[in-house]
């Protein structure tokens, strides 16, 4: 069993790469067997169709990712200091993890847009769950005061995303150089605009301190 194991998951990771160059409609049965090194038929016996490879390849791009993006992040202190980890873990994760191209769900979530299927659904729970994890790291940090009570975290995590879509698109489609620092700056300002203002009565004492050097 252990040596089936492995194999699977030497499979899975030439899987993860090659959606990872290709996208997820590059990932068959065929092109797959190739990258492995198998026979087709060897390797439906670990998979019964092309949806199901590409599945178990998204769900073990997660565990590919994981140790680049949340796993570091959650040692981090709970609020912002953790979210601020986690993003900036997230954005551009693909090739600290070793993949040759961007990130397999990234891709799928335009790959898949218009078509119904198992795989679409795939992409869908597993972004949803992303965004939900997301939300509860903006709620902790609101809970702890880094984030303003009336902020709404829902709108926060929307922002954020299209950031993360469009540093993907900066990094890997016009390979700008300063897509980093541009996501970097975007995800700051998003996050001045909804920390907690200062109180009235602290305003008021640094007027009243400015004053009375003058």
């Amino acid at each position: 069993m252990g040596h089936a194991k492995t194999t699977r998951e030497r499979i899975l990771g030439r899987g993860v790469a090659l959606a990872s160059r290709s996208g997820l409609e590059g990932v068959t049965l065929g092109t797959l067997a190739d990258a492995v090194g198998m026979s087709k038929s060897g390797l439906f016996a670990h998979f019964r169709s092309k949806e199901a490879v590409q599945i178990s390849v998204l769900e073990h791009s997660f565990v590919v990712g994981a140790p680049f993006v949340l796993e570091p992040a959650m040692k981090e202190p709970e609020g912002l200091p953790r979210l601020t980890a986690i993003v900036a873990n997230w954005f551009g994760w693909a090739p600290r993890a070793g993949l040759p191209g961007g990130c397999p769900v990234a891709a799928g979530l335009f790959e898949y847009d218009d078509v119904d299927s198992p795989v679409r659904d795939k992409i869908i729970e597993m972004e949803a769950n992303w965004r939900g994890l997301l939300k509860t790291l903006v709620q902790q940090a609101i809970d702890k005061g880094e984030l303003r009570r009336d902020l709404d975290a829902d709108q926060f995590v929307w922002e954020l995303n299209g950031m993360y879509l469009q540093h993907h698109v900066s990094a890997r489609f016009h390979k700008s150089p300063d897509a980093d620092a541009r996501a970097a700056a975007a995800f700051s300002a998003l996050v001045d605009r909804s920390r907690q203002p200062p109180s009235p009565a602290k305003g008021r004492s640094t007027v009243r301190r400015r004053a009375s050097r003058k």
